[in-house]
């Protein structure tokens, strides 16, 4: 027997074992299946302020409802907390961690049921230049883009992994 014939065989093993056991491919079927459909089927709701309108973005891009009535509605409840963390000889604090801590609940809109919920955290840094507060501002601007973007991937991960089709999307 050939290193060839027993690499085949180990995979088709492997390939019937997993279909055994239940396991799905998290995104087999496409748009219009699984989580694919369950992403087009969220109204989206967003926070106040600047954080919300960044993560709400995030969503939107990643999850990229249809127009219309949607089934589902999913609602964030984001927590910023700064922390310095480099502080100069003259006591000026040169670099701040940002951490975004977003509770978020999937509930069906005509029963008001929660299908999902969870917590997420993001951390990133930044630079703060005392010389310059527009160098500072837009350096916290892009890393809450960026706070946004990873709590947003780590939202749609979690409730496509946790997709039930008896949610109705």
């Amino acid at each position: 027997m050939s290193y060839c014939d027993t690499s085949r065989r180990a995979v088709l093993l492997a390939a019937l074992a997993l279909g055994g056991c239940g396991f799905r491919p998290l995104y087999g079927g496409g748009a219009t299946a699984g989580p694919g459909r369950l992403f087009q089927s969220v109204r989206i709701e967003r926070e106040a302020g600047e954080q919300g309108f960044r993560l709400h973005q995030s969503l939107v891009e990643r999850l990229r409802p249809v127009e219309g009535v949607a089934p589902l509605a999913l609602t964030t409840a984001t927590q910023q907390v700064r922390t310095a963390l480099a502080i100069a000889e003259d006591d000026q604090i040169t670099r701040y961690n940002l951490q975004l801590i977003t509770r978020y609940t999937l509930r069906r809109v005509d029963t008001g049921a929660i299908v999902a919920e969870g917590e997420v955290r993001s951390i990133a840094a930044y630079n703060a230049i005392p010389a310059s507060q527009y160098a500072t501002l837009v350096s916290e601007r892009e890393v809450l883009r960026r706070a946004a973007d990873e709590t947003a991937d780590k939202i749609v991960k979690r409730l496509a992994v946790a997709y039930d089709p008896a949610w109705g999307a």
